[in-house]
C-alpha cells in the first residue's frame, strides 16, 4: 500500500516491499533497493548502495519519530488517496510472514474462495503457532509456493487476495 509521508513541509508517496532482509522502497518516482537487519539494542541497520544507516524509531499515533545517524526526524503517515476519495487498500490484500519460522500447514488451495477470518496458513516459531487469516471475503490470487515443513523468512509473501 502506498502511504503519504510528510516530513516537515514536504510530502512524498511511499511504498515498501520486503522479503527476508531485502527491501525495495518507492519514494514518489524513485525506487531504491537495500538490506536491513535488526540489532540487539532495538536499532535497525539499513544498507543502501554503499552507505550504512543505524536507525531508532518510536511510533506515537500517526507520527513516527526516527533517529538516523545523529539526526532526528518526525514523519507523519496517512493513507495515499487515489481515484477521488477512495483509499487504496492494497495492503490488506497481501499478507506477509510476520516471523521467520516453519510453514506448518496450508489450510486452503490456491484459487480458493475464503471468508474474512478464515485461517489460510499456519506458521511455527519457537514452538508457537501463528495463524495467518484472511482480512476479508475474497478469492486467493496467490498462495505461497513453499512446501509444508519448509523455512519461511519474515517478510515473505504468504498469500494474496484478488482485487475486489
Amino acid at each position: 500500500m502506498s502511504e503519504k509521508i510528510t516530513l516537515g513541509s514536504n510530502s512524498h508517496i511511499v511504498s515498501l516491499r520486503k522479503s527476508g532482509e531485502d527491501f525495495t522502497i518507492q519514494v514518489d518516482d524513485n525506487s531504491f533497493e537495500g538490506k536491513f537487519s535488526k540489532n540487539l539494542d532495538g536499532s535497525l541497520e539499513i544498507k543502501l548502495d554503499d552507505k550504512r544507516y543505524v536507525c531508532f524509531s518510536e511510533k506515537s499515533g500517526d507520527e513516527l519519530f526516527v533517529f538516523v545517524n545523529g539526526i532526528n526526524y518526525v514523519l507523519k503517515r496517512s493513507p495515499h488517496r487515489e481515484f477521488g476519495d477512495e483509499v487504496e487498500e492494497d495492503d490488506s490484500d497481501s499478507i506477509f510472514s510476520p516471523i521467520t519460522g516453519k510453514l506448518l500447514d496450508k489450510k486452503v488451495e490456491d484459487g480458493a474462495s475464503v471468508s474474512k477470518g478464515d485461517v489460510i496458513v499456519i506458521l511455527e516459531a519457537m514452538k508457537m503457532e501463528h495463524r495467518l487469516k484472511s482480512p476479508r471475503d475474497g478469492k486467493l490470487a496467490k498462495l505461497t509456493n513453499a512446501e509444508v515443513g519448509n523455512q519461511i523468512k519474515e517478510g515473505d509473501l504468504m498469500f494474496e487476495l484478488e482485487a475486489e
